[in-house]
């Protein structure tokens, strides 16, 4: 964490800015509730919307987690006065995180409400500044201010990221568009149906406009375990692969802690080296495919044999495919895991910087790793030896700066091995 002073800080300002806002309101207002029923209403609304949601990114060591505050939010700031709609929105936030969520970090809820109370007393002043007497015309405003609610959100959450991690501004940002904003995006049909029904049918529409929600997390929800089931049952693959041979039992393990530490010694994201991780531990997965005699065997491969075994790059790639979330990096990544720098390698012969990067890193972690590793054939080598041999692959089958980087840590015991 950078500076947990500045971002405290941050916070605080944050705090009193919503504060006097709220305050303004007030005394603008001058009535602190138009319709008592209405404000109960809403309120068991907004913490049922800000209770139903879902981790949608994990930054650092927090998941990022989106929920249908959102909806209930930007209708509030286009139907009620500020102070109530701030008021409500700030309840919800505590309601949802003391009895569901079970967080007891003050500064995380004083972000929380203060960044929802900014965001929508921007949306409800500009909304107010534009609507006129037609709720057709209406509904397109509110799709506007739902937009400047999220970018406000996304603005303000950005500089926490910044202040929280080694992200610069512009990673944050990109981070925080890129899923969390576009996830959110997908809401403001939602948003729009429920001004329009609000203002045909009244309040009794806004559960309607829940049950929708809810139906739309439940899929989003379905959809997310069974990706992370497709995810867990690769990883049960490796592992059974592993089992089968004491020799290369934790190998991928192993070999994805070199990856993970070698991504970060050049420089890469947190949520970059965690991909790349991820991608090693499953980078052999597709020798589920290939006979175990041929795997096992302690005499030298034949030509055939040798064909087999070069078939489970591509293997896993098709392997990794079948997960959403792997098939766009990660299975790419694992095809290209034994291409080699001088362009002798498989499946596709790629040569120096043709490789992507995330795959030179595996190669090396993965051959120093089996260097260092017992084998059916040869016993382990020790680490001065496999750094020796490392030494005389750098610049032929290795990326020469990934091999020096990995030198480096194993050097200095940055690595068990």
């Amino acid at each position: 964490m950078r500076d947990k002073i500045t971002l405290k800080f941050y916070i605080f300002m944050l705090f009193f800015s919503y504060l006097a806002i709220f305050a303004g309101s007030i005394l603008f207002d001058k009535q602190l509730l138009r319709n008592d029923s209405e404000f109960f209403v809403f309120l068991a609304l907004a913490i049922a919307f800000e209770v139903v949601g879902f981790s949608v990114l994990k930054i650092s060591s927090s998941n990022v987690r989106l929920t249908g505050g959102l909806v209930i939010n930007v209708v509030m700031a286009c139907i009620l006065p500020l102070h109530e709609a701030m008021i409500i929105s700030s309840l919800a936030v505590i309601v949802s995180g003391i009895f569901f969520a079970r967080s007891k970090n003050i500064l995380k809820y004083l972000f929380n409400i203060s960044q929802i109370g900014i965001a929508i007393s921007i949306s409800s002043s500009v909304f107010n500044y534009l609507k006129t007497s037609n709720t057709t015309i209406d509904m397109w405003f509110v799709l506007l201010v739902a937009t400047l609610y999220m970018l406000c959100n996304s603005f303000l959450f950005t500089i926490v990221i910044t202040l929280s991690t080694d992200y610069t501004f512009q990673k944050s940002f990109v981070n925080t568009i890129k899923v969390p904003f576009l996830s959110a995006f997908m809401s403001l049909p939602l948003i729009a149906l429920a001004y329009v029904l609000y203002n045909f049918i009244d309040l009794l529409s806004i559960p309607l406009i829940f049950g929708a929600f809810l139906a739309i997390q439940l899929g989003n929800l379905f959809r997310s375990e069974y990706q992370q089931s497709k995810f867990e049952n690769l990883k049960l693959m490796v592992k059974s692969l592993e089992l089968k041979d004491l020799y290369t039992s934790g190998h991928s393990e192993k070999a994805s802690m070199l990856a993970y530490l070698i991504a970060k010694k050049l420089g890469l994201s947190e949520k970059e080296c965690e991909r790349i991780r991820t991608a090693c531990i499953l980078h052999d997965v597709g020798k589920i495919g290939v006979p175990d005699y041929i795997l096992n065997k302690p005499e030298k491969l034949s030509d055939k044999e040798f064909e087999v075994i070069k078939t489970h790059p591509t293997k896993s790639e098709e392997l990794l495919r079948t997960v959403n979330s792997l098939k766009g990096k990660e299975a790419k990544w694992v095809r290209h895991h034994h291409e080699r720098w001088d362009g002798m390698g498989y499946p596709d012969g790629l040569k120096g910087e043709e490789i992507p990067l995330p795959s030179r890193i595996i190669a090396a972690a993965d051959v120093y790793e089996a260097l260092t590793s017992a084998r059916p054939y040869r016993d382990s080598y020790p680490k001065e030896k496999a750094i020796e041999m490392i030494k005389e692959m750098s610049g032929t089958v290795l990326d020469p700066n990934i091999a020096s980087i990995l030198i480096e840590i194993v050097t200095d015991d940055q690595f068990g091995a």
